[in-house]
């Protein structure tokens, strides 16, 4: 009876966990959800939408915390720096930051060298200058 009843405790606690192993994300798909947001925020820049900008790096922030926390590679825990800088920048102050800012720069280096292959994605530059 005890067995049953540690058993019972077990399998309880696994449920009540609220996730199951097989329907969390892997890291490559953490980090495309991350990406699309990233490409979507490039875009909104490219046509000076600072506002929807912020919006797109603010919603890659969840899936960028949890790839940080799943994947040992620095890169990811680079990607999550990458977008809580753009997510906390004020829309107001994108312009002069994407033309004097070195955290800008480093940043814009991360997002485009982790979430593009170089060609374009929706605007024919991409390239958050």
């Amino acid at each position: 009876m005890r067995a049953l009843g540690i058993a019972l405790l077990l399998t309880l606690a696994a449920c009540s966990s609220g996730r199951s192993d097989s329907n969390d994300p892997t890291p490559a798909e953490l980090q495309q959800q991350v990406c699309t947001e990233v490409r979507k925020g490039i875009n909104a820049f490219n046509r000076q939408d600072y506002a929807e900008t912020v919006r797109h790096f603010v919603k890659a922030k969840k899936p960028a915390k949890i790839n940080a926390k799943e994947d040992p590679e620095p890169e990811a825990d680079a990607l999550l720096d990458a977008v809580e800088y753009y997510a906390n920048l004020e829309p107001a102050a994108y312009p002069e930051a994407a033309r004097s800012s070195e955290h800008f720069a480093r940043n814009k280096a991360i997002t485009l060298g982790q979430c593009t292959d170089g060609s374009p994605i929706d605007e024919p530059d991409e390239t958050l200058t």
